[in-house]
């Protein structure tokens, strides 16, 4: 029997279409709250991305993982972005005083509908398989403003979970609003003398620079992303013989003599004049002729160094290369941590710490 060649181009033809994915159908819900919402009309087709939580009030994952959800909904901008948040229970017996003492019960400002409300029926096509296999409550679809879904984004534990929605999230073009960002710290020396003039500022936000005060204090501003790391660089100008006095020059000798070496990864920063990564007799001319007047500032370096009070450094005998090239002169912040950013200030040459902060 003989097929018509016409009959196998048309059958590879469609056999070699793959399987469209399917779009989020519509559904119109109540909250509990009593406030509607349509998929479409209120925010696909507004450009939105709606992330949808099938749950029930009393599942113990989804209690277990609901005071990770909020967070994530307010780094994406609490509903006043790119995306919403819909829980919808799955349980003819969840109504809608059911989900709004849920809500409350975790701190849950994105709107959820109980059974009253529509969410069994709306969430019925997210559980029959027609987008993936259903595992059951909590289960977490993003849905792109052109109606694709991504179904079931997870990964290892619940923040794995959380991080993989995340991810989903912004594969669908969706963009992280900023938050305002007011923060600061105080920069003292290691006496704890506060250091007036540091400027400190983000590196990776130019014009955002504070500058302390008399007490050591500053304070800055900038719209930064919620979960983006910052880095926060701290800078001094001024006199490079202040605090400079024959007294550090002993006590620096008797260091490089082995005498009485120093023990603390400050003082040897300190004691580095020509900034070459070494304590040597040349630092020691090099401070004496500031003493005279025949330099005034110093070669290769700044007058001051910032550390960072919480690091911890690898080897404080020889601790150049970590503040140099690592982290001791940075501060990494997020915006959300709320904890104080300070500094310590080491003025150059000074190991007595005689050096006047304010100048």
């Amino acid at each position: 029997m003989k097929i018509a060649t016409s009959t196998i181009i048309l059958c590879i033809f469609f056999c070699a279409i793959p399987n469209a994915q399917p779009l989020s159908p519509d559904f119109n819900v109540t909250d509990s709250q009593g406030q509607q919402h349509r998929l479409y009309a209120d925010y696909l087709s507004q450009g939105k991305t709606v992330v949808i939580k099938l749950f029930f009030t009393y599942c113990p994952p989804c209690n277990a993982i609901a005071p990770l959800v909020e967070p994530l909904y307010q780094a994406w901008g609490g509903g006043n972005g790119d995306v919403e948040f819909i829980s919808l229970s799955i349980k003819n017996d969840d109504s809608s005083a059911d989900v709004a003492a849920y809500k409350t019960n975790h701190g849950h400002t994105f709107p959820g509908v109980g059974a009253d409300g529509g969410s069994v029926s709306a969430s019925l096509p997210y559980r029959n398989g027609t987008f993936g296999l259903f595992l059951g409550t909590p289960t977490f679809l993003v849905i792109a403003p052109d109606g694709s879904v991504d179904f079931d984004p997870r990964g290892p534990g619940q923040q794995g979970t959380i991080n993989a929605l995340d991810a989903a999230i912004a594969a669908t073009g969706a963009v992280r609003p900023l938050v305002s960002f007011t923060g600061g710290g105080s920069v003292n020396m290691p006496q704890g003398s506060p250091v007036k003039g540091a400027t400190i500022n983000i590196s990776e936000i130019p014009g955002s620079a504070g500058t302390t005060n008399l007490a050591g204090q500053y304070s800055l501003s900038a719209q930064l992303d919620p979960n983006q790391q910052y880095t926060l660089r701290a800078a001094k100008a001024g006199d490079a013989r202040n605090g400079v006095s024959t007294h550090d020059l002993l006590l620096i000798s008797r260091h490089i003599l082995g005498v009485a070496p120093f023990n603390d990864p400050l003082l040897i920063l300190a004691s580095d004049a020509t900034g070459d990564g070494r304590v040597t007799t040349l630092d020691l001319i090099f401070l004496r002729r500031l003493i005279l007047g025949i330099d005034t500032a110093f070669d290769g370096q700044d007058s001051w160094i910032f550390i960072n009070p919480a690091y911890q450094f690898q080897n404080p005998y020889n601790p150049f290369d970590e503040v140099y090239s690592g982290n001791a002169g940075k501060v990494f912040f997020s915006p959300l941590d709320g904890d104080p950013l300070n500094w310590i200030g080491i003025k150059v040459g000074d190991v007595n710490y005689s050096a006047d902060g304010g100048r």
